[in-house]
């Protein structure tokens, strides 16, 4: 083994270097070269053998061992097997998706197989710490300990969906964990409420993360045990995988959208290399409200109307799989049904209606209001890791309609960057004299009654009116994240996104919740300051429009299932509720037409008068006498009026943000 001098680019530093034969044949002997950014091989003998070289990345490696020959004629051999998923154009199609290969090189340059073991052992270490984005220290590279396992916590629901999902994890799922050495203990659940049950009572903390292979009421299952444990805030910060193992599984493929994987084809294979390749990242829930009733907690989407039908009627399709959604949405257009009600909102910029003639549709909220944020897509290399090459990134750069641009506080570009910010930008976001007129104590913050007498420093929020904490002190907050980089060095649950959201100087929303949360009393839910009892009417800087709807839908996620995007500017973490509706008037031509380009999120950018897309930070919507199926995360609740509001980035999931 000889070290190698290091080079300019971080990216392209050489640890080891070495020769070996490329299993199964002993001749020729290859060159093998491993740099920081991945593997490069090439046989030293022949032409061009440099222009012949093949490049391993570390972002596709998900598992490297060590193996002894069973021929007694390579006995002292040993060889370094390597596990990886690299992206290829699939057959007839531009599209690229992962496919399993095995690199398996062999050692045979000392005499004893112990010899060759140690050798091989080191460049096992320094592969495992580098694909799982672990430092490595040129000069400490010999001596680069043996990384952490995973342990996971699985939960799987054998009847979700076509019944199959544990006949999934063992096929699909689980060669793809021992490849990681991935451990895990596996708990099938046996009733509704099971999964709730589970994470209430168990020690969740003896565990790397949750993973859920089921559809998304197992999630919800989930989440909401966590939020009703005493330690809840603590609780929903432990990472939440999924596995595609139901009818409905958007929560995998809003992932999946997100860090650039597929989710139509192969979506098992894409979501389990998400799981072990994962980074802890943010997840915004919502809370919900809704008359005598205790809140829950919500991850996905509130639907009411022509939306919230179709996944009600079509449970009785569950064997066939995401296709009810289909069949079921067919028939209930040809049906079509109509649904009153009043629906009020939030928004987060200024609101001018399409059409209608609501209580206050005609009415444009202040632009003093307006909130800016910043995707956390937009920082820097160091918090994001699509585990691709620039090349295939640009391949599978997820789609932006027109409707809204990339990053929200700079109206005219999809690329802007944090320095590109004017200095002025964030001081006129907020009406000042909105900040000083604002005061609360969270600790008295009665939930049961909205009543709200809260007093923070910089972080106010109370009856729709809105005044949220950002940092003035940039480059101190850069060094804190700094700290907190890296799995290994900053504790069990680090989720690098969350502090990349704090470094950007963007308006911190998540700073704001978890001082809110931090306050609270353990075993009391989390605090809702935008909202106000249902018994009272909502904030004069809401907007109301009330008239006839074919549905409404307030998402939080990308997407709905594989074939409805639903929210294609969304993202994990945005602070964001997507309220989508549908005013009754619209042609059953149009509806179908809508539904079809759902499909690949252009529907945002309808110019129909019938079809409005909203971005909101709370939400109202009262059914009139209470009609219409009311769905939350695909869970039936009660026909009555429901309320939310966005607490960002407080829940944890395992994705490639």
């Amino acid at each position: 083994m000889k070290m190698a001098v290091s080079k300019a680019s971080p990216r392209d530093e050489v640890l080891l270097e070495g020769e070996f034969d490329l299993f199964p044949k002993d001749k020729p002997l290859y060159k093998v070269t491993l740099s920081r950014g991945g593997i490069t091989y090439y046989p030293i003998t022949g032409s061009n053998n440099i222009k012949n070289s093949k490049y391993l990345h570390f972002g596709d490696i998900i598992g490297c061992r060590c193996k002894k020959a069973k021929d007694e004629k390579y006995q002292s051999k040993a060889y370094l097997t390597i596990f990886l998923y690299p992206f290829k154009k699939k057959l007839f199609s531009s599209k690229l998706i992962r496919n399993r290969e095995i690199v398996t090189f062999g050692a045979n340059s000392r005499n004893k197989f112990e010899e060759n073991r140690v050798l091989v052992e080191t460049w096992r270490r320094v592969i495992m710490h580098l694909a799982n984005n672990l430092s490595v220290e040129l000069k400490a590279v010999d001596r680069c300990p043996v990384p952490p396992k995973k342990n996971f916590l699985v939960l799987i629901n054998p009847h979700s969906g076509p019944g199959k999902a544990m006949q999934i994890f063992q096929d699909d799922v689980v060669p793809m964990l021992d490849e990681a050495e991935v451990k895990y203990d596996l708990i099938k659940t046996e009733y509704a409420g099971h999964a709730s049950q589970l994470v209430k009572e168990r020690n969740i903390y003896e565990w790397d993360g949750i993973v859920i292979v089921s559809g998304d009421g197992l999630i919800y299952e989930v989440v909401n045990g966590l939020m009703q444990r005493d330690d809840w805030q603590k609780a929903i910060k432990v990472p939440i995988g999924c596995l595609p193992g139901g009818s409905g599984n958007a929560l995998c493929c809003s992932i999946n959208y997100s860090a650039g994987e597929s989710f139509k084809s192969n979506c098992i294979l894409h979501s389990t290399f998400i799981l072990i390749k994962h980074k802890v990242v943010p997840m915004d829930l919502v809370l919900i409200q809704q008359p005598d009733l205790p809140p829950v907690y919500s991850f996905l989407a509130v639907t009411w109307g022509l939306i919230a039908d179709i996944d009600h009627e079509s449970e009785k399709y569950r064997a066939i799989g995401e296709a009810r959604f289909m069949l079921q949405g067919l028939k209930r257009i040809f049906n079509l049904r109509v649904y009153k009600g009043r629906l009020s909102f939030l928004p987060i910029t200024s609101y001018l209606p399409k059409s209608g003639n609501g209580t206050d549709s005609s009415k444009k909220v202040s632009s003093k209001q307006r909130f800016k944020r910043l995707s956390l897509h937009s920082v820097g290399d160091s918090f994001v890791d699509n585990s691709m090459d620039d090349e295939e990134t640009n391949l599978e750069r997820r789609p932006r309609t027109k409707s809204v641009p990339a990053y929200p506080y700079q109206e005219n570009s999809d690329h802007a960057s944090v320095s590109q910010m004017e200095d002025n930008d964030l001081d006129n976001v907020l009406d000042q004299d909105r900040l000083q007129s604002l005061s609360l104590n969270v600790s008295e913050c009665d939930i049961s009654t909205g009543k709200q007498n809260v007093d923070l420093e910089n972080s106010l929020i109370c009856d729709g009116k809105v005044a949220q904490h950002f940092s003035s002190d940039v480059e101190r907050n850069m060094q804190k994240s700094d700290s907190m980089r890296g799995y290994a060095e900053s504790g069990k649950y680090v989720d690098s996104g969350f502090v990349a959201a704090k470094t950007s100087g963007s308006l911190d929303s998540l700073d704001l919740i978890e001082k809110l949360t931090a306050t609270k009393v353990p075993g009391k839910p989390a605090p809702s300051p935008l909202l106000v009892p249902f018994s009272k009417s909502v904030p004069m800087d809401w907007v109301t429009v009330e008239e006839d709807f074919i549905t409404v839908c307030a998402t939080y996620q990308t997407h709905l299932n594989s074939d409805f995007l639903a929210a294609p500017d969304a993202h994990i973490n945005d602070g964001i509720i997507h309220l989508f509706f549908v005013r009754s008037g619209i042609g059953k031509s149009e509806l179908l037409k809508l539904f079809t380009e759902m499909d690949n999120g252009s529907h945002v950018d309808s110019t129909s008068p019938y079809i409005e897309v909203v971005k909101v930070l709370a939400f109202r919507l009262e059914p009139a006498e209470n009609q219409g199926v009311m769905m939350v995360d695909g869970e039936k609740v009660a026909s009555a009026p429901v309320q939310g509001q966005v607490l960002p980035g407080l829940a944890r999931i395992m994705g490639i943000h």
